[in-house]
């Protein structure tokens, strides 16, 4: 954790020193207050020195947290980055001071109390930097070294194999996952004579070892496999040590090592083992297999003999799992509630002859089992622990109230983590339990916080984080619930015991804290960052840390606790009160210069203060289900990368100077005007955009100046009267990072204009209010194969809509609605072939269950909405009833 958080210092420094903050203060301030220029000069020796220590403890062994020396060096580290990131923070807060006109820069210059601020810091600073030395010196005196786990040269390789002959695997007490062993074990023995590659993926503690070994110890496959070995792979591996311990498993007894096996080369070795299996049928298991990198090396040494060979690799990452063959991927689920019950009380009540629960203890112990929720390791770890203790209500009343504490020992290998996920996996923690947690926000609370680094200008931060996320996701540590119409992932959330080892790990990191308990005495025990997830515990903050996260899920929160606790806010950068009951905000926010990011959607707020304007460092502004004014103040936020609104609206010189914001990646909704579309082309780099009330004479403009955004994704546009205002996108250019399209308001000639051809990544279109005359389907079929969803919403007055074989071949979700004149919808067999999801609603006219739903093999939901008409609905659960059978699920939206 030390390097992940010397990495985040390190990369604050890098920004603060860069050429727009040496800019804003100038040489000429540098003159007059020569403390800014020793505290520029002492950040450049902490970044040098932090920069050594970074390289250093990136070589220390994840593992060796039983080092008490290597721990305690470590948590000097540690305190010595914290207070580097407070000079760090303090220096860009005391630059936003000094940002605005020249009469305040002179005014701010003359006052004493701002010199003595930065004497001040150039002293800490100092501090800091005798700190680093003194840690650089403990380091040389007491001999701390970074021990490097994967030398392993102390038994020779006759000796190792000794050892692993001898290796046991986890006992015969075997519960849960039987049909998961079932399938395993005819996937072995099955007659296929080809070399099949099996994988087994699931996140940390869910057995995927547990059933490889149960497979693997069984008489029957000992008998069809005389050729056997088991590796486990783990993270720190060379490829040759494989090669060599691979070799010495599979050599019998009875069979003469080769000679000079110690000292050859991956070539050799890989050579080697290919003649070795050549007429063998064998079974190797790679376990815990965590990169695909050495996959191509071993999958030339394991020769494709015909002979009916078996691999199986267990892996919590689903890159690696897709190295199975096809159809034989196993991925692990959670056990059943009756399974995780069994699995606990075998381990828990062992000395009792039933291994049942005593009906004493019943009701905790249920409480401990759906904490585990159905992963398997938690219920053997907790069962076993529980296993030794008297049988006693009160005592595991007691251990269930310290069930966080029990969970420390970590098994879902926090420490294997690479240093930049970790400050990203423990900012998990910070949302409640079972809390679905947004990608776009927590992408944008990463890139706030200071998480994600900079891979150069070809990708964007957003991009970076997004590839973070798909890194915990693959790791199992974080479960997607919910995808958009096109598939990628949308909402997520931590298994509960991932999030109670975070929170675990981040209470001793001092990395964040939750007041989640109605007696929590909000003390930060110097945690930067809190989460308030109940009400009624809003007390000042009894320390004096400089906090650098404020999230709320509470909704009362009253103006007096953000001014009496100001003095451990002022270094804020993420502040985030979706769904407080506020109507104003306090005059104080307007001095967190740090903030970055600030969510206020969804709150009581009735206007947004000018003074927004001084929060110089804002990145994202979420106001959406809060205000519908802005104050023009906002155009002066020249770093802000999302706005997020449900109108925005600002007057003429206003509108002008937004188009200015080069930063901005986010604008939605803006509420147009001749200014706003004839000005938005300025802003390049948008990704996502959202406009309202488009009269139809802006259209040149506006679709000349959507032209510049070449690198957008998002498009809705929506007129001033769909009944009235024309939208002809006739001036509209290519767009070939176009995703998600959205248009209402009526097209031009009532016909899918021809841009449309030029948008070859689309997958999401919505249409509404279109007055399109002619069935549709045929154009939007050539024009986008790779559509996954389409809602047709009001847009085509014609009766009939017909979908032709081999259409839409990647189409998942399809909305139909409130096209009152539609009377029949025709499904040929073979369109569609990936359709999930088909909602009907408001079509007056239809009146008979279209019969080529018959053909709608993958669909999975028909959802029947208001306003379909009674005979339609009536039929569909009577004579038409055959048509829909094979639909699992038929009901409401």
């Amino acid at each position: 954790m030390a390097e992940a958080l010397v990495i985040v210092v390190l990369q604050k420094i890098t920004s603060a020193l860069g050429a727009e903050g040496l800019k804003i203060i100038g040489s000429k301030l540098q003159k007059q207050v020569p403390d800014v220029q020793e505290v520029i000069n002492r950040m450049r020796l902490l970044q040098s020195d932090l920069s050594m220590m970074q390289a250093f403890i990136s070589q220390v062994d994840a593992h060796s947290s039983s080092d008490k020396l290597l721990g305690a060096w470590l948590e000097q580290v540690r305190q010595a980055a914290h207070d580097a990131e407070d000079i760090v923070d303090e220096y860009i807060y005391l630059v936003g001071q000094m940002e605005g006109t020249n009469s305040f820069l002179k005014r701010a210059l003359n006052q004493a109390a701002d010199v003595k601020r930065w004497r001040k810091l150039a002293a800490d600073a100092k501090f800091v930097e005798d700190c680093l030395k003194k840690i650089t010196e403990t380091k040389d005196r007491f001999d701390v070294s970074a021990a490097d786990s994967r030398r392993d040269n102390a038994l020779s390789y006759s000796s190792r194999f000794q050892h692993m002959s001898e290796h046991s695997y986890l006992n015969d007490d075997f519960v849960g996952n039987k049909e998961e062993v079932k399938c395993l074990t005819e996937w072995l023995s099955d007659l296929r004579k080809d070399r099949t590659v099996i994988s087994i993926c699931g996140m940390g503690g869910l057995g995927k070892t547990t059933i490889a070994s149960s497979i693997y110890k069984k008489e029957e496959i000992k008998r069809m496999f005389i050729c056997r070995a088991w590796i486990s792979v783990s993270q720190s591996y060379r490829v040759k040590d494989l090669l060599q311990k691979l070799l010495l498993q599979l050599i019998s007894k009875n069979e003469n090592i080769p000679d000079g096996l110690d000292t050859m080369d991956c070539v050799n070795l890989v050579e080697l083992l290919r003649r070795y299996l050549k007429d063998r049928k064998y079974l190797i298991v790679l376990d815990d297999v965590w990169s695909r990198d050495s996959w191509p090396l071993l999958d030339s040494a394991f020769v494709k003999n015909d002979n009916g060979s078996r691999i199986i690799v267990t892996t919590r990452i689903q890159a690696v799992a897709s190295v199975a063959d096809s159809n034989r991927e196993m991925k692990l689920s959670l056990l059943p509630k009756e399974e995780a019950w069994t699995l606990f009380c075998q381990k828990a009540f062992t000395r009792l002859d039933d291994r049942s629960c005593p009906l004493s203890l019943k009701t905790c112990a249920e409480r401990i089992v759906g904490k585990c929720q159905g992963l398997p390791l938690a219920l053997v770890a907790l069962g076993s622990l529980l296993s030794y203790k008297e049988m006693d209500e009160h005592e595991w009343e007691l251990f269930y109230r310290q069930l966080r504490w029990q969970l420390s020992s970590n098994p879902i290998s926090y420490n294997d983590l690479p240093s930049y996920l970790k400050n990203c996996f423990l900012y998990l923690g910070l949302f409640p339990e079972d809390y679905q947690i947004e990608r776009k926000q927590l992408i944008r609370l990463w890139i706030a916080e200071g998480f994600v680094e900079d891979r150069g200008p070809e990708v964007t931060l957003a991009d970076v984080a997004a590839c973070y996320l798909k890194e915990l996701t693959d790791r199992s540590l974080l479960q997607v619930v919910d995808r958009n119409e096109y598939g990628r992932p949308k909402r997520f959330q931590m298994h509960d015991l991932v999030r109670e080892i975070s929170l675990t790990i981040s209470k001793k990191e001092k990395f964040a804290i939750t007041w989640d308990y109605p007696n929590s005495d909000s003390s930060s025990d110097g945690s930067r960052r809190v989460s308030v997830q109940k009400d009624g515990i809003l007390m000042p903050v009894k320390t004096s840390a400089q906090f650098r996260s404020i999230i709320m899920f509470v909704e009362e929160v009253s103006s007096s606790w953000f001014r009496d606790c100001y003095p451990s806010f002022r270094l804020l950068r993420v502040l985030s009160l979706r769904h407080c009951h506020i109507q104003k905000i306090p005059d104080i926010m307007s001095n967190l210069f740090n903030l970055h990011y600030l969510d206020l959607g969804y709150t009581l707020l009735k206007e947004i203060p000018r003074s927004i304007g001084k929060l110089s460092n804002l990145q994202t502004l979420y106001l959406k289900g809060s205000v519908l004014e802005l104050p023009s103040e906002v155009t002066m936020l020249t770093k802000l990368q999302h706005l997020i609104i449900d109108v925005g609206r600002f007057g003429s010189s206003a509108s002008n100077k937004i188009c200015r914001q080069e930063h901005l990646q986010t604008l939605k909704y803006i509420e147009a005007n001749s200014c706003v579309v004839r000005n938005l082309g300025c802003l390049t780099r948008i990704r996502s955009l959202g406009i309202r009330k488009v009269l139809e004479s802006y259209n040149t403009d506006l679709w000349t100046s959507v032209s510049n955004m070449k690198a957008l994704a998002a498009l809705s546009v929506i007129s001033a009267d769909r009944d009235r205002d024309i939208l002809d996108l006739s001036d509209l250019k290519p767009l070939p990072y176009l995703e998600k399209l959205m248009l209402s308001g009526r097209l031009d000639k009532g016909a899918i204009p021809p841009p449309f051809g030029h948008f070859p990544r689309l997958k999401s279109l919505r249409l509404c209010f279109s007055g399109l005359h002619e069935d549709p389907l045929a154009l939007l079929a050539v024009m986008f194969q790779n559509l996954g969803h389409l809602n047709l919403y009001r847009c085509y007055d014609g009766t009939r809509l017909t979908f032709r074989a081999r259409w839409f071949p990647m189409l998942k979700h399809l909305y139909l609605s409130s096209m009152g004149e539609l009377k029949e919808v025709e499904i040929e067999d073979g369109t569609m072939r990936a359709l999930r999801r088909l909602e009907l609603w408001g079509l007056k006219s239809l009146t008979s269950v279209p019969e080529g739903l018959v053909h709608l093999k993958s669909l999975q939901q028909l959802c029947i909405g208001s306003m379909m008409p009674e005979e339609f609905k009536t039929r569909l659960e009577g004579r038409d009833r055959w048509i829909i059978e094979h639909i699992p699920y038929i009901g409401d939206p």
